[in-house]
């Protein structure tokens, strides 16, 4: 099974990515000698929402063998939704849950919950645009070819895109370990949902978390805070399956 990502190395190879294919664009690197020339292409990043970098010419030359002009795009070849095409698609999943990663930065956590969304009937993933892990080789092996599968959105503001999920009625669900959080195995979740899960080190900001409407935590023995963000994300996720399959079960048997 081959990766999803490669490069794309010239000016107008870019450029044609850009106006085709934007969603595809991962990101644009630009030697840094070149930034005053390269205004159309700057100014098409900025239109389509492409992020863009300057680098060092030696960084481009890592990249690719090709004759690069000066500018370098990596692709993610399934592409990334709008934010209006991934909440379509939660109505049609059979687990309808979206994944919102607060600047989670482990390609290794990205992939294990990539794969368990994936297999458990998940909607899809959103990250931020910065500070967030690529979806590259490592991304794409741990989540065993899922990451290929799963919807993904990309957003520059995580706080915004949570008040876009208010607007539509979406329950809102983060990690925390404060005294406001509730203990998941004693909380009422109702889905469809967005489940926002944090930063390795930091956890969910809390420019964030205070547009959730109800923080999480996971009893563990003798308060022994031992879980990684994968772990912490997988038995989340396993409870709303388990509420939600018990609940749909429920609503048969009365219609029934």
């Amino acid at each position: 099974m081959e990766n999803d990502n490669f490069y794309i190395a010239g000016i107008n190879a870019v450029l044609e990515y850009l106006y085709t294919a934007p969603e595809k664009v991962d990101i644009v690197y630009i030697m840094d000698k070149m930034r005053k020339n390269k205004s159309t292409l700057i100014n098409n990043c900025k239109e389509k929402n492409v992020k863009y970098q300057f680098v060092p010419e030696k960084k481009l030359s890592q990249y690719t063998d090709l004759k690069h002009q000066g500018v370098v795009a990596r692709i993610f070849s399934p592409g990334f939704l709008d934010e209006d095409d991934l909440f379509s698609k939660l109505q049609l999943s059979a687990l309808p849950l979206i994944l919102a990663f607060d600047q989670i930065q482990d390609a290794g956590n990205v992939g294990t919950l990539a794969r368990t969304l994936y297999s458990l009937g998940g909607t899809g993933l959103v990250i931020t645009k910065d500070r967030s892990a690529f979806m590259g080789d490592r991304v794409f092996k741990t989540s065993a070819g899922a990451i290929s599968h799963v919807p993904i959105t990309r957003v520059t503001n995580m706080a915004r895109f949570l008040r876009q999920c208010q607007e539509k009625e979406l329950n809102i669900y983060y990690t925390a370990n404060d005294r406001n959080s509730k203990d998941l195995y004693q909380s009422d979740l109702e889905l469809p949902a967005i489940l926002v899960l944090g930063n390795e080190n930091k956890g969910v900001r809390p420019g964030v978390a205070k547009e959730g409407h109800l923080g999480l935590r996971i009893p563990q023995q003798d308060n022994f805070d031992s879980l990684n963000v994968a772990q912490a994300g997988a038995i989340i996720v396993g409870e709303l399956l388990r509420q939600y399959s018990f609940k749909a079960k429920q609503d048969e048997e009365s219609l029934g």
